[in-house]
């Protein structure tokens, strides 16, 4: 099984982060490689169209706006993963002070590409957060 964890620190309250990060269908504010999401199944799927045109189905596995995080899981997508789940959260560092952390967990469907697909989700995450913390700290 691969894993990844990528956290940034964002100067802006916890309340205001998680106001942007926690809607599930929110990513294509926040994430500039998604086109659109679209929720269907009472909100617990979201239809995401990537810039390149993919697809990819995630389904909500919790969600917590007490505890600031949710979990979901990919059904379906390009990525030659299985068992794909990931987390993200924001965690209060002070009142003007928020910790982002975006993980997740897959195993690839070929050992050897599991470096590649760290890689790709790394970048991914990471240009997430950081575009996160751009429009957080306005």
């Amino acid at each position: 099984m691969a894993s990844v964890s990528v956290s940034v620190d964002i100067d802006a309250p916890v309340e205001s982060v998680w106001a942007l990060l926690g809607n599930f269908d929110g990513l294509p504010g926040w994430l500039e490689f998604v086109r659109s999401s679209r929720l269907s199944d009472d909100g617990r799927l979201r239809h995401l169209e990537a810039i390149d045109g993919a697809i990819i189905v995630e389904a909500l596995l919790e969600h917590s706006d007490t505890e600031r995080f949710y979990r979901y899981a990919i059904v379906e997508g390009p990525d030659p993963v299985t068992g794909y789940e990931a987390e993200v959260s924001a965690r209060r560092i002070d009142a003007n002070r928020t910790t982002v952390t975006w993980a997740s967990r897959f195993e690839p469907i070929d050992a050897h590409h599991a470096d590649s697909l760290v890689g790709h989700y790394s970048v991914l995450y990471r240009a997430g957060l950081n575009r996160l913390k751009s429009l957080s700290e306005k």
